[in-house]
C-alpha cells in the first residue's frame, strides 16, 4: 500500500468515498447483460464523483479490472464509449503524477481497444490519449512499446481516423525522441505479427526520399540488432504488403554498395547481419509476386524501383546491373543462399521441416528466371544444393537410404517414391536441373572430381571456401552415386550416350594421374564409382540401327568370310611408345602404354554435346579403356609386384635393388636373393602379362621361372631372343605373401571396370577400317582390302 495512501485511511471522509466505490463496484458481480453493465458504470461514476477532493483513489486495481472487461471486444460500443467515460473521470481526478504511476493499471483495458473498436469508439479513445497520456512525456517510457502496438492499428488506409493517428504517432516521437520511438515501433514488429502492416506503412510514409539513409538513422532505433531481427521476421510476414513495405525499407537504408561501409552507411552492420536480412529477403521469391521480386532485384542490381539506376559507373563495357551484382551483391547473395540450405530444424513439427527443406530449391529455379543473377548464383552454390539435396532425401528416408554400385535394378528409387516427403524434394530437384542446360550437372560433376585432386596438390583457396568446404574423392562419388539413382536419366538420350561417357573419361584419366594421392579405401570407392557411371552408359540409337541391320556392327571380314565387330581399342603407333600395342588374351586383360592423347584434356574438361567423337576411334570411350588398361597395370605393378617399368636403353637400376637384408615395400615381403644382382633387366610387357595372368590362375605356383610357355604364340618370332636369354623372374618381382584385403577390393573394383568397359565398341571410319585390315590381317602380295 502506498505509504499517502495509508495516511488517508485516517480520514474518515476518504473512508466513507472508499466504501461509496466498494459498493457500486459490487453491481458489477451481479450484471448479466450488457444493459446491466451501462447501468453499473453509471453508478460507479456518480461514486467517483462523490468526492473530488482526493486524487488518490481508493480499490484503484479493482476499478481497472472492472473497466478492462467493459471494453471487451465482444461487447457493443455503447459499454465501451460508458467505459471510457469512466476512464475521463478518473483521469480528471487523479492528475498526471497519478497516471504515470499507475499506468499500467489503466493502459492494460485501453490499449488493445483501437484495434477492436467500432468507428463511433476509435476518435473518443484518441481524444483521451491526446489529451491525458501525452502530456505524460518521458513518463510514458516504460508503456511505450504497448502504447505503439495500441496506436498503429489507427493507420488503416481509408479509414478517418488514419491522419490523426499517424500525426499522434508523429508527437509521440518527437516528445519521446524519434530514435527511442522507432526503437519501441520495431520492438513491436517483432512481437506483434498484427500490427506489422501499419508500423512498415508508417515508416515507408516518413522516409525522406531527398535525405540518405545515414541522415535518417534514427528511424531504425537505438537497438540495431533487434531492427535486423524485426525486419527479418517482417520480410517473411505472409501479408504480401508487409513484405513489399518491408523490402522497400532495407533496399532504402542498406544499398549493397555502402551497406558494409561504415562511412556511408546508416548503421554499422556486419557481414553476417547483411547476409541474416538477404537470406531472409531471397525467400519472398516462393510468392511468384511481380511487385516483391521487382523489389528484390532492384536491391540486388543496385537500382531503384522504378529501374533507374544509382549503381556506381561501371569501368568495363558491362552492363552496369551485371557489373553491380557481380562486384557488391553475387557473393553475399551465395552465402544468404548457402545459409538457407544448412538449415536446421527441430524434430517437432515434421511438415513444417518439410516444406522448409523445399525452399531453397524453388528459390534458386525462380532466381534462373533472372538471367543477371540466376545462372551465377547456381554455378557457385551447386556443390552446397547436391549436398543438401542427398542430405535431406537421406533425413527422409533414414536407414532406407541404400546407395547402390552395381548394375542391378534401382532399388533407391523404389524407396523414394514410397516416401512422399522424399518423393517431393526429388521432385523439385528435377526442376531445378531440368532448368539448367542438360550438360551443366554432368560438366560440373566432372569438374569438381578434377579440382579435388587439383586442390589436393596445390592447397588453393577458393574465394567461396567459407560458404562451400571442398569435397574429398569419396564424398563426390557418394553424391555421383546418389545423383546416378535418383535424376531421370532416360528424359535426355544424349545424357546416356554422350554425357556420361565423356565424365567417365575424364574421371578414370584424374584417377590414373593422381593414384598416387589416394589410399586404396579411396581409389577402391573412386573405381566403384566409376563402373556406376559406367552402367548407366548406353550406346547411341544410330550405332545401334547400324548394328541391327548389318549383323554384327562393322564389316570386317576375316578370310573366311565372317563378318566381326572390332570392340577392342586401337593404339595408334607412337615412336615413343616403350611397349607395342597389344590385344586381349585368355587372360581377359589388355595392358597398354600412356598414350600422349591423354594429356590434351589434362586443362578444365568440358562435357558438352557439341563433340562427335564419343564412340569413335580416340574418342571417349577409347580413350576410357586405355586409362583403365594403365590403371590396372600402374596398380598391379605398385601393390602386387612391387617393381616399375622402366623406359628402354635406361641406366637407373630397378626398385627392387636391396642391401642384403629383407625388406618390405608397400606391405609386402622382398626375398633376400633380390639384392644380390646390382642391375636387373627391364622387364617386358609380354613378361608382365604372363605374370598378371599367372596371378589369376589356379595352376601351382603363380609364376615360373625360365618358363617356356613364357610368352604366347604371337610372339614365337619377335621375341625369341628374349626367350633365350637367361631371364629369371624371380629377381624381379616380390615374393607374394597374403595380399592385404583393401589391395585384393581395389585390384577387383579395377578389373571389373576394366572387363565391363571392353564390353562397348569403337567404331571405325571406312578408312580406319581398311588401315586395320591392312595392320591385322594383309600378307605380303594379297590385296589390300578384301571385296
Amino acid at each position: 500500500m502506498d505509504p499517502e495512501e495509508q495516511e488517508l485511511l485516517g480520514d474518515y471522509r476518504y473512508r466513507n468515498y472508499s466504501s461509496a466505490i466498494e459498493k457500486a463496484l459490487r453491481n458489477f458481480e451481479s450484471s448479466s447483460e450488457w444493459a446491466d453493465l451501462i447501468s453499473s458504470l453509471g453508478k460507479l461514476n456518480k461514486a467517483l464523483q462523490s468526492n473530488l477532493k482526493y486524487s488518490l483513489l481508493p480499490r484503484r486495481l479493482i476499478i481497472s479490472k472492472r473497466l478492462s472487461q467493459c471494453l471487451h471486444p465482444a461487447l457493443p460500443s455503447g459499454v465501451h464509449l460508458k467505459a471510457l467515460e469512466t476512464y475521463e473521470i478518473i483521469f480528471k481526478i487523479i492528475g498526471t503524477k497519478w497516471l504515470a504511476k499507475d499506468l499500467f493499471l489503466y493502459s492494460s483495458g485501453l490499449f488493445p481497444l483501437l484495434a477492436n473498436a467500432a468507428m463511433s469508439v476509435r476518435p473518443v479513445l484518441l481524444g483521451l490519449y491526446e489529451k491525458y497520456f501525452l502530456p505524460l512525456q518521458k513518463s510514458l517510457l516504460p508503456g511505450l512499446q504497448a502504447f505503439v502496438i495500441g496506436l498503429l492499428p489507427g493507420l488503416e488506409e481509408g479509414s478517418e481516423i488514419y491522419d490523426r493517428t499517424d500525426a499522434l504517432l508523429v508527437k509521440l516521437s518527437l516528445l519521446m525522441g524519434q530514435e527511442v520511438f522507432y526503437g519501441a515501433l520495431w520492438g513491436s514488429v517483432l512481437v506483434s505479427p498484427s500490427i506489422r502492416l501499419p508500423a512498415s506503412l508508417f515508416v515507408v510514409s516518413h522516409i525522406n526520399r531527398e535525405l540518405s539513409g545515414k541522415q535518417q538513422k534514427y528511424m531504425l532505433g537505438t537497438d540495431y540488432e533487434l531492427t535486423i531481427k524485426s525486419l527479418c521476421v517482417s520480410v517473411l510476414d505472409s501479408n504480401v504488403l508487409v513484405q513489399r513495405n518491408t523490402l522497400e525499407v532495407i533496399l532504402f537504408f542498406f544499398p549493397f554498395d555502402t551497406a558494409l561501409d561504415y562511412n556511408e552507411n546508416a548503421i554499422l552492420l556486419r557481414r553476417t547481419d547483411l547476409v541474416c536480412i538477404l537470406s531472409a529477403a531471397t525467400q519472398t521469391l516462393l510468392r511468384r509476386d511481380m511487385s516483391l521480386n521487382r523489389r528484390l532485384y532492384a536491391w540486388l542490381l543496385g537500382s531503384d524501383i522504378k529501374g533507374g539506376t544509382f549503381a556506381p559507373e561501371s569501368t568495363t563495357s558491362e552492363d552496369r546491373a551485371v557489373y553491380f551484382f557481380g562486384k557488391y551483391s553475387r557473393d553475399l547473395l551465395v552465402e544468404s543462399l548457402a545459409e538457407i540450405l544448412h538449415q536446421k530444424f527441430s524434430e517437432s513439427d515434421t511438415e513444417e521441416q518439410h516444406q522448409a527443406y523445399l525452399k531453397p530449391f524453388r528459390i534458386l529455379i525462380s532466381l534462373l528466371d533472372k538471367p543477371e543473377i540466376g545462372p551465377q548464383v547456381v554455378g557457385d552454390l551447386f556443390l552446397e544444393v547436391i549436398r543438401a539435396f542427398y542430405s535431406y532425401c537421406k533425413d527422409a528416408l533414414g536407414s532406407d537410404l541404400k546407395l547402390s554400385y552395381n548394375q542391378s535394378g534401382n532399388v533407391l528409387a523404389s524407396t523414394i517414391k514410397e516416401n512422399k516427403n522424399a518423393s517431393e524434394i526429388v521432385k523439385t530437384v528435377n526442376v531445378l536441373i531440368t532448368s539448367l542446360s542438360t550438360d551443366f550437372l554432368w560438366d560440373y560433376m566432372t569438374k569438381c572430381f578434377e579440382d579435388c585432386f587439383r586442390k589436393k596438390s596445390t592447397q588453393t583457396r577458393d574465394r567461396l571456401e567459407n560458404v562451400s568446404m571442398p569435397p574429398t574423392i569419396s564424398e563426390l562419388c557418394t553424391l555421383l552415386v546418389f545423383l546416378l539413382d535418383v535424376i531421370p536419366l532416360e528424359l535426355y538420350s544424349e545424357v546416356q550416350t554422350q554425357y556420361l561417357p565423356q565424365m567417365l573419361s575424364y574421371m578414370v584419366q584424374s584417377l590414373l594421374e593422381n593414384m598416387e594421392m589416394l589410399g586404396l579405401p579411396e581409389l577402391t570407392h573412386a573405381l566403384k564409382t566409376c563402373f556406376k557411371v559406367l552402367s548407366k552408359v548406353q550406346m547411341p540409337p544410330s550405332y545401334l540401327d547400324i548394328e541391327s541391320g548389318s549383323g554384327n556392327g562393322s564389316p570386317v571380314k576375316k578370310e573366311n568370310g565372317d563378318v566381326t565387330l572390332e570392340t577392342k581399342s586401337v593404339l595408334q603407333e607412337e615412336e615413343e611408345t616403350p611397349f607395342p600395342p597389344l590385344k586381349s588374351e585368355d587372360s581377359g586383360i589388355g595392358l597398354s602404354a600412356s598414350s600422349p592423347e591423354l594429356s590434351q584434356h589434362l586443362g578444365m574438361p568440358t562435357v558438352t554435346l557439341e563433340r562427335d567423337d564419343v564412340w569413335k576411334k580416340g574418342g571417349s570411350i577409347q580413350k576410357t579403356l586405355h586409362c583403365i588398361q594403365e590403371l590396372v597395370a600402374k596398380f598391379s605393378s605398385k601393390y602386387i609386384f612391387g617393381m616399375q617399368f622402366q623406359e628402354a636403353n635406361s641406366e637407373s637400376i630397378s626398385a627392387i635393388n636391396l642391401s642384403g637384408k629383407e625388406k618390405k615395400e608397400n606391405g609386402y615381403r622382398l626375398s633376400e636373393g633380390a639384392s644380390k644382382k646390382k642391375i636387373v633387366k627391364q622387364i617386358t610387357v609380354p613378361q608382365f602379362k604372363q605374370m598378371l595372368s599367372e596371378l589369376f590362375s589356379v595352376r601351382g605356383s603363380p609364376f615360373k621361372s625360365k618358363s617356356s610357355n613364357l610368352l604366347s604364340s604371337d610372339y614365337n618370332t619377335d621375341n625369341k631372343k628374349e626367350k633365350e636369354e637367361d631371364w629369371d623372374l624371380e629377381q624381379v618381382m616380390l615374393v607374394l605373401g597374403p595380399l592385404k584385403a583393401d589391395c585384393k577390393e581395389a585390384f577387383a573394383a579395377a578389373c571389373h571396370l576394366l572387363l565391363d568397359c571392353t564390353t562397348f565398341p569403337v567404331y571405325l571410319s571406312e578408312e580406319e577400317m581398311e588401315q586395320l585390315y591392312t595392320s591385322l590381317f594383309q600378307f605380303p602380295g594379297k590385296k589390300r582390302f578384301p571385296s
